[in-house]
């Protein structure tokens, strides 16, 4: 069980038109904006950098910048056609379970394994080379996104005991997101979760950065125990203790 967690979010400071769901709504006149599953283009870029921070972050914008270009394109034709404006790509780092794992693009620059030192950095790294990206009309989070639940290599290493949710907190400062598919134990009151609401939406408002929340409390699971999802989609990975 658990899978009807699905059915809620807790966004904070985030703007109208951002192309990820559950966050995403509409305000204004009719317009488009186009979300991208890019973890294949991270996969790509990162490995090739040889352990080389500043070769990585160039890398991860000029080749997301190669690849998003033929988006726009077929999306300004479509605003052309349609008259509807175009708000722009949402250049996220969006993993699903059947992508190239985000570990090891992250591991590919020598840190050791995600969750260790060096993980802060990376996140940064690869959120500023987002940030960076030319020739293209950005919007939404672009950022990155850690969702432990749908991506193979960040359920590995939470099995593994190598972060902790408040790690995933930490990184939010610098990245995207915020807490992910991060499955929780059932029996969680809710004043912890209210808590943990309060610390994303201080890092949200104090940073000025869009943040949000999907919290996966799993009925009957504890600490460290495993999920039980059969969502082809998901990556079922140790449950997170909420200090």
């Amino acid at each position: 069980g658990g899978e009807g967690n699905f059915q809620f979010a807790a966004s904070f400071n985030v703007g109208p038109g951002t192309p990820f769901f559950p966050a995403a709504f509409h305000e204004g006149p009719p317009s488009f904006a186009i979300g991208c599953e890019t973890a294949a283009i991270l996969a790509d870029a990162m490995p090739r950098a040889g352990g080389d921070l500043a070769v990585a972050q160039e890398l991860v914008r000029t080749t997301f910048e190669a690849q998003l270009a033929p988006v726009e394109r077929v999306a300004l034709e479509l605003s052309s056609m349609h008259g509807l404006p175009y708000d722009g790509i949402d250049a996220s780092v969006a993993p699903l379970g059947t992508a190239p794992p985000l570990t090891d693009s992250f591991e590919s620059l020598g840190f050791g394994k995600f969750g260790q030192s060096g993980t802060l950095a990376v996140s940064a790294l690869v959120t500023g080379a987002l940030k960076a990206i030319q020739g293209v009309k950005l919007c939404g989070y672009t950022g990155l996104m850690l969702p432990p639940l749908e991506d193979a290599g960040l359920a590995k290493r939470a099995n593994e005991g190598c972060y902790r949710i408040h790690d995933l907190l930490m990184y939010s400062a610098v990245c995207g997101l915020g807490l992910d598919t991060v499955p929780i134990p059932g029996d969680v009151p809710a004043e912890k979760i209210a808590a943990l609401f309060h610390d994303i939406a201080a890092l949200a408002f104090k940073l000025n950065k869009p943040l949000t929340a999907r919290l996966f409390p799993v009925p009957g699971g504890v600490a460290g125990a495993q999920t039980d999802f059969k969502n082809p989609y998901l990556c079922n990975a140790a449950i997170f203790e909420v200090p």
